[in-house]
């Protein structure tokens, strides 16, 4: 066993004494809320090459935002 699989295995322990820290499924409201996030910073960035808004970037952020609290919503429960 290699060093970093050595240490994902420490890390994944459950002794209850950390959070479990693993791979999972990521949902799709997760995906298209990242890449929102990902719109809304290219969108500001580019926002004088484009001649786009900002209003665009700050509804792509919002929507970012809802996507993402959903899901974490939904995950808690």
């Amino acid at each position: 066993m290699d060093r970093l699989t050595r240490m994902r295995h420490w890390i994944n322990r459950d002794d209850g004494r950390l959070f479990r820290v693993g791979n999972g499924p990521i949902s799709g409201a997760t995906a298209l809320g990242s890449l929102s996030l990902v719109a809304a910073l290219l969108m500001h960035l580019l926002r004088d090459a484009t001649g786009l808004p900002g209003s665009f970037a700050a509804a792509c952020l919002t929507i970012a935002g809802a996507l993402l609290a959903r899901d974490a919503c939904r995950n808690r429960h």
